[in-house]
């Protein structure tokens, strides 16, 4: 599988806070058109040094990953190299004057076998196909999520609940007899043109609805970077910094499988013959290119060794 994807458009906002304690990767509104891998981090409010924690994690993801052929398959045992390095890099920057730093962590990878989104903390994933809304949603680390979960409140009941800053999961350096938390990863390979990642902060999420995020993402009259400053200025007014990534999917190649086609002996009876497809990939586009069924696809085959 070969995922291209349009050029990716990203802000960070400071909100109504003086200080910003988010990071990304790349740090910048329009990275090169050859970025496959994305690293949103929101340093944990009320914690010292969020800023160092969160700007750490995110270098150290992208030194690990540096040169990487995104050609080939990245599976979670990759992506457990890539969490060592920034838990490794965290507990070198730690000193007296941030032992407590942490941060949040959303990741998503390109790869040749799809994507794999990973996450700590309450900053968020999407992905989503404007025709049919949201196919995936991260699910937070934070309390009041578990609450829902546990059925204590309900999910209305959790919009705007005053414990919704309090998270489960965070990346710390090390301290004595702790464990590191753990991410929560997927590998993704329903993927097709048009669809949309999205990692945010939960200062983003403060200000706009998931079907508001759909809306805007289904808008057609807004261009890919359009839809990227209409959410800014969505979320500019957020009490909480607020940083965006939003990577469209341009085209998804796969490549064709062998058909097993009957045939003929000399004597008529028959047998099976395994016919391998050229070379060509199959492109899966938008629902307005609509794709020959497996069906017709057989049946012209048949038709060009008959005529």
């Amino acid at each position: 599988m070969t995922i291209q994807l349009n050029q990716a458009y990203s802000y960070c906002q400071l909100g109504q806070r003086a200080n910003q304690e988010d990071a990304r990767y790349p740090d910048v509104d329009k990275p090169s058109a050859e970025q496959r891998f994305f690293v949103v981090c929101d340093g944990v409010g009320g914690e010292e040094k969020g800023e160092v924690a969160s700007r750490t994690v995110c270098d150290a993801i992208a030194a690990a990953l540096d040169g990487r052929d995104w050609n080939e398959a990245f599976g979670y045992d990759d992506f457990a190299l890539c969490l060592q390095a920034a838990y490794t890099a965290l507990d070198r920057r730690a000193n007296a004057a941030n032992k407590g730093m942490a941060t949040t962590m959303t990741f998503l990878a390109v790869h040749g076998e799809g994507a794999l989104v990973a996450h700590i903390g309450d900053s968020r994933i999407y992905h989503v196909r404007p025709s049919s809304g949201i196919l995936y949603r991260s699910d937070d680390h934070s309390l009041v999520n578990a609450m829902v979960h546990s059925g204590v409140i309900t999910p209305d009941e959790a919009i705007g609940h005053p414990n919704d800053n309090i998270i489960t999961r965070s990346m710390t350096a090390r301290a004595e007899g702790s464990e590191r938390a753990k991410a929560t990863v997927m590998q993704l390979d329903d993927i097709a043109a048009g669809d949309y990642f999205l990692l945010c902060t939960d200062g983003v999420l403060h200000q706009v609805t998931d079907e508001q995020i759909c809306a805007v993402l289904a808008d057609a009259s807004l261009t890919d970077e359009q839809k990227c400053q209409r959410l800014a200025q969505l979320t500019a007014d957020s009490a909480d910094n607020n940083t965006l990534y939003l990577i469209p999917v341009a085209q998804v190649v796969t490549e064709e499988q062998p058909i097993e086609v009957p045939q003929p002996d000399d004597d008529g009876a028959s047998t099976t013959r395994r016919i391998e497809r050229p070379a060509a990939s199959r492109e899966v586009t938008t629902a307005a290119t609509a794709t020959p069924s497996m069906g017709q696809r057989i049946k012209d085959f048949f038709k060009r060794f008959i005529n």
